[in-house]
């Protein structure tokens, strides 16, 4: 996704966030947020969600249609080279409506990231797009194959760096500081507030590493436990990756809020196995989609609505 910083996340009412309704949210958010997948199925067979293709004029590539996305970039503009010839392979690790928005991989058609592919696809001249869903645990060591690139909300980092090719990135996904909507604190009061994290999540290495707080931090085995915490005024703050901290916050009609961003997390990045001769070519597709702001545009579309159409970009930050 698009870089997130800065919200004040609240709504009124009183309605109170529920383990089901909040579990759907996680359900659907978390691999998105997480950066990184987390799958066992191998999905070894490929399945494509078939292109129409338009006429050009003579000389030139032919304009192809992608399920319901909006391409902006315009065909041919990029050489690729594909596994299949005429079809671009994608990789991910789950279906869901703001990322890959279909029941099977036969029915997506929409959702952030197939039409990110579709935007590399349309620049490549190539009128086929086809999802193969890929091993987490495999992908980042370089022992997936099969596929063109692989799009989930990857995060970027060195020792992946080492097995895969990682596109320029083309987004980030830090966290969120949420609060009881009742009990908005001051950021000079942060490392001296009682805090929840996920176990073993990038939140409790930002409490460990950079923030260390002066209180020991609860740790929770999921989000919606840690919710609780918080409305039950077991915990002060919980820290947890921003799309599940607004989605949490939207869904609660203002009983907790989202306050504020912390960077823990990391940068985002359209995968490739290494070493990839297209590396280039999506770079190239990646920069002109945050140049003319359609990968922001994008996000609006296709996250917002979760998000009570908050804007994650003007929360405050509140690193150290």
């Amino acid at each position: 996704m698009v870089p997130w910083r800065n919200t004040v996340n609240g709504r009124g009412g009183g309605r109170a966030l529920s383990a089901a309704a909040l579990a759907l949210i996680v359900a659907a958010l978390m691999l998105v947020a997480a950066g990184c997948g987390g799958d066992d199925d191998d999905g070894s067979d490929a399945s494509d969600a078939p292109a129409e293709t338009g006429g050009g004029g003579e000389g030139e590539p032919a304009a192809a249609t992608y399920g319901q996305c909006e391409i902006q970039g315009e065909p041919g503009t990029i050489a690729f080279e594909t596994e299949s010839d005429g079809v671009l392979v994608v990789g991910y690790t789950s279906i869901a409506p703001s990322t890959y928005d279909g029941d099977t991989e036969e029915s997506v058609d929409d959702g952030f990231n197939y039409c990110f592919a579709a935007e590399i696809a349309n620049a490549a001249g190539i009128p086929e797009l086809r999802l193969k869903r890929v091993d987490f645990a495999q992908l980042i060591v370089g022992r997936e194959a099969g596929y063109d690139i692989a799009i989930d909300s990857f995060y970027i980092k060195p020792e992946r760096e080492e097995h895969i090719d990682f596109s320029i990135p083309y987004g980030a996904s830090w966290s969120g500081v949420v609060a009881r909507g009742d009990d908005i604190p001051d950021q000079s009061e942060f490392k001296d507030l009682k805090m929840g994290v996920t176990l073993g999540s990038a939140q409790q290495i930002f409490l460990d590493e950079v923030l260390m707080p002066s209180q020991q931090y609860n740790t929770y085995d999921d989000p919606v436990a840690m919710f609780a915490a918080l409305r039950a005024n077991q915990i002060d703050l919980a820290l947890i990756d921003m799309p599940v901290a607004l989605a949490a916050a939207c869904e609660s009609d203002g009983e907790i809020t989202t306050i504020a961003e912390i960077t823990a997390g990391g940068e985002t990045g359209v995968i490739m196995e290494q070493p990839s001769p297209n590396k280039a070519a999506v770079d190239q597709v990646v920069q002109r989609m945050l140049d003319d702001g359609q990968l922001k545009s994008m996000e609006e579309k296709y996250f917002y609505e979760a998000f009570c159409d908050v804007d994650p970009d003007t929360l405050e930050s509140w690193d150290p």
